[in-house]
């Protein structure tokens, strides 16, 4: 089993919060670990964290394999909010390579 890692690169923004070494470990090993499981190469992660009065939201952008994905989700805590965020982005990638697959 000497297939290479794919790289992940995770860009991760702040909006009305600061930025912490731990949030952003968190939020990048949380979606490379996501992404890696379905990308065939290197492809990059736009993930947005920010606080909206009382709401902790986190966001994904990203392009692989030629299609766009999107997930948004928020809760009372930015780490919920992420784990929230890496479930539904797994379920998007999941569900895209089903359909992928089953055309074949």
């Amino acid at each position: 089993m000497s297939e290479a890692k794919k790289a992940v690169h995770v860009n991760i923004a702040f909006l009305n919060l600061d930025s912490t070494e731990a949030i952003k470990q968190y939020a990048t090993d949380k979606v490379s670990n996501c992404v890696r499981k379905f990308a065939h190469h290197d492809t990059e992660a736009h993930v947005v964290l920010k606080v909206e009065k009382a709401r902790q939201i986190a966001e994904l952008s990203m392009h692989l394999s030629g299609h766009d994905f999107f997930v948004k989700e928020e809760s009372q805590s930015l780490y919920a909010s992420i784990d929230m965020l890496t479930d539904a982005l797994t379920n998007q990638l999941r569900k895209h390579k089903e359909k992928v697959t089953s055309h074949h």
